[in-house]
């Protein structure tokens, strides 16, 4: 559970404690002012979980015998928020401060969400040092450390500086947009459509940092910016970029009543860069684009509007489907490659088997283990080398079955609600009424003989993790009680998708016996509000959750084309094939594993033979800390230094049109685009230069990443794919709608992208140049 940065908390309300201050001596050590450093939350990504650290100014005075205390949190520019004041009570650990607030957080679909929250600080001083601990009571987190030292001097804010006329700045560094400003852009966007090269390299600094610079008028990427990529060369992209971003905001400034409208304004956007175009091939007919010419032809035939609806990826434009065709590749292999993934498309199948045969592939279930195997099998069916690997151990099997809720008085309503993984089942059907939930663990206390037999509406909001805020079981002392009580299970507030992650439990004598139920919001709030109004609710859940004693060995499925002249250098490709469970693991991350099986079933029937070893591996338990790349680092230890690049796959669906690369990959991913030239009407594929050393050691970040972040650390090159397409990842990711039906209609994408994968894949593995890792990390980052 994350709670949000420190300055959304300015609008707590406060509410001192009121505990017997003669029980404990004074601590008037505390007197002074500290600055300070706890965790305001926590965020969890793929099973890591790390502490968000915020620095605040405590300052602590005596009034009438009793300590008062002023806390403010210090934001990115050194500036105080607005304090809090909040007074003490002593107890046997220390000074006590007590005060209530709100926490506000930002929904899928941008409603912000405000949750009542109980915050308790536990301080205590040893000369100029400062200890304790922070607790959000209401939802029963853990305890956070608290650590400071005094001040000497009492702490002034810097001085912040004006940004300087006419730079780059934020939104809330400078005004709107002027008139002149407005005007200039108009004019430079038309400008641009005579001489495009010209005006951009005269203007191109200018419009970035301007756009960057105000708040009333905004550019977000969108598919038509991302697909002019496929441009040929790197100064008509620049141009031609440059003038989809004049010709978007001079849309918006000409039409303001229309601006809000995505579509008309990739319309205009589109309609100035053709303009464009045209003007660059008057210059030199080496600007063609076959892209470009077909968003020409459309433009011709009244179809633009269709064409660029296309770009979304979907197959329901009249553009969007592959059909079979030839490559103008000079490499017979390559030309195989992208006959039979035309004329043959298997993608989806593989996808229709893993998300609907096996469903949501948690790291120790019954699905996981038979998707490995299932893949295996499919991989030496085609004659590909294949292997399981153990990559770990869950100490408890899961299984998920089917669940259902309702109300059943004071009507008959069926309620929408998830679980998340390794959560207790119930006991059969069990039906009981409801009740609200403790506060704090005091009034859990007083009030326990109220939980027996009721399920029980607690605080906070889903997180998609465990009801404590955890990735593996932990209940907390709230919990416990309720367990202790006889609650028949705890339901809590979810936002729509519902997430649906996991917390596991550490051993089989530590299985979690009290149901966590994750409750769509809006009954959530009716069932809460009946309850309120003194209404009698009554509740029945069925959840036929599972569980069989470990360990549970789950494997990584490793597969190999061996190299012909350099066996021992290899291209790994990669994707998870773990999912959660709430869904079942389509897009995150079956559409990953079915286009990297799709590719290898391309390379393998093609008979590729290429110079360097191709390997995939389809890694398990991602989901919860990437502990099968972690594995398979470990076992191949030995390997790591000969792999010339790791290409991965985990994230949203969609079509492969590009990767950024250093300059010394551009003959091979050169002849990559040379292999995939208009066998799509509307799809492409560009390498983009990027000769910037990368920094490994920021590759594992708990906030985002996948398998591929494991390799970096080690030295190995990771090159991103970019992908082009409208599919609504946010929406899915974790939640009970991460299913097959939202993939489907990017089935052309899907394809596509497998011969991509494919192609990248060969033509790096049979480079006649050498692929070189010089450069491309920051060497004393790379771990060795």
């Amino acid at each position: 559970m994350q709670l949000f940065p420190p300055h959304l908390y300015a609008s707590y309300v406060l509410a001192a404690a009121a505990l017997p201050a003669t029980l404990y001596a004074q601590t008037p050590a505390l007197a002074g002012q500290w600055q300070f450093q706890t965790a305001t939350g926590t965020t969890t990504t793929n099973g890591v979980e790390v502490d968000l650290i915020d620095t605040g100014i405590l300052d602590i005075t005596e009034d009438q015998g009793s300590l008062r205390a002023t806390i403010s949190w210090l934001d990115e520019r050194g500036q105080l928020t607005p304090p809090r004041t909040v007074n003490g009570t002593n107890g046997p650990a220390g000074t006590v401060f007590r005060h209530g607030g709100k926490r506000v957080s930002t929904g899928r679909n941008g409603k912000e969400v405000s949750t009542d929250v109980t915050i308790r600080w536990t301080l205590q001083a040893k000369g100029d040092a400062l200890s304790g601990e922070r607790l959000v009571e209401t939802d029963e987190n853990e305890p956070k450390p608290v650590t400071g030292t005094r001040l000497r001097e009492r702490y002034v804010p810097p001085v912040l500086q004006a940004a300087p006329p006419g730079t780059a700045a934020s939104a809330t560094a400078r005004g709107p947009s002027t008139p002149a400003e407005r005007a200039r852009v108009v004019r430079m966007a038309n400008e641009a459509q005579g001489d495009p090269l010209a005006v951009q390299q005269r203007d191109g600094a200018w419009l970035g940092a301007w756009i960057e610079a105000i708040p009333d008028l905004t550019f977000d990427a969108s598919m038509p910016d991302d697909w002019l990529s496929t441009a040929p060369a790197p100064a008509t992209r620049a141009a031609l970029r440059f003038q989809y971003l004049a010709s978007v905001m001079a849309f918006q400034i000409e039409h303001p009543e229309q601006a809000r409208q995505q579509g008309g304004r990739d319309l205009a956007g589109m309609q100035g860069v053709l303009c464009a175009y045209v003007t660059l091939l008057r210059q030199d007919k080496l600007n063609r684009s076959a892209k470009l010419d077909a968003a020409l032809a459309a433009r011709r035939q009244d179809r633009l509007p269709a064409f660029l609806a296309t770009l979304s990826g979907r197959d329901a434009s009249i553009e969007a489907g592959i059909k079979a065709t030839s490559s103008p590749s000079g490499d017979a292999t390559a030309r195989r490659i992208v006959a039979l993934g035309t004329s043959d498309p298997r993608a989806m199948d593989w996808l229709d088997i893993l998300s609907n045969r096996f469903g949501g592939r948690m790291a120790g279930s019954d699905a996981y283990t038979h998707a490995a195997q299932w893949a295996r099998m499919q991989l030496q069916q085609w004659g590909v080398q294949a292997e399981l690997e153990e990559a770990g151990q869950m100490p408890a099997g899961f299984n998920r079955g089917p669940w259902s809720g309702k109300m059943l008085a004071p009507q008959d309503l069926p309620l929408r609600m998830a679980t998340p993984a390794y959560s207790a089942g119930t006991r059969g059907v069990q039906q009981g009424l409801a009740i609200l939930g403790p506060a704090t663990l005091e009034e859990a206390q007083q009030r326990s003989a109220q939980f027996k037999g009721k399920w029980v509406l607690t605080g906070g909001e889903n997180g998609g993790g465990g009801r404590d805020g955890k990735t593996i079981h932990k209940p907390g002392a709230i919990t416990r009680l309720l367990m202790q009580a006889g609650a028949l299970g705890t339901i809590q507030s979810g936002e729509e998708p519902l997430y649906a992650a996991s917390a596991a439990p550490a051993t089989w004598a530590t299985l979690p016996t009290l149901p966590d139920i994750k409750l769509a919001a809006p009954h959530y709030a009716d069932i809460r509000q009946r309850l309120a109004r003194g209404e009698a609710v009554t509740l029945e859940f069925d959840i036929r959750n599972w569980f069989y004693p470990g360990p549970v060995t789950y494997h990584n499925v490793v597969a190999r084309i061996p190299g012909t002249e350099k066996p021992e250098e290899i291209v790994l490709i990669g994707a998870h094939l773990d999912s959660y469970d709430g869904g079942t693991g389509a897009a995150d991350n079956g559409g990953g594993v079915a286009t990297m099986l799709e590719a290898m079933r391309l390379l393998a029937l093609s008979e590729a033979k290429p110079r360097r070893s191709i390997m995939l591996v389809a890694f398990g338990a991602e989901e919860i800390g990437r502990k099968g790349s972690f594995a398979f680092a470990e076992r191949h230890a030995g390997e790591l230094k000969h792999i010339v690049m790791m290409l991965n796959r985990d994230g949203r669906p969609g079509a492969i049109d590009g990767i950024a690369i250093p300059t010394a990959w551009r003959p091979a991913f050169g002849r990559v685009e040379q292999a995939l030239q208009d066998i799509h009407p509307v799809f492409g594929f560009a390498a983009t230069i990027n000769d910037v050393p990368r920094d490994a050691s920021k590759a594992m970040n708990a906030r985002s990443g996948s398998d591929d972040a494991v390799f970096s650390l080690h030295g190995v090159p990771t090159p991103k794919f970019t992908v082009l397409g409208d599919f609504d990842y946010a929406r899915v990711h974790h939640t009970v709608q991460d299913t097959y039906d939202k993939v489907l209609p990017f089935s052309a994408a899907q394809q596509y992208s497998a011969i991509a994968i494919a192609l990248s894949a060969y033509e790096v593995a049979n480079a006649p140049e050498e692929i070189s890792r010089n450069g491309y990390y920051r060497a004393a980052k790379a771990v060795q």
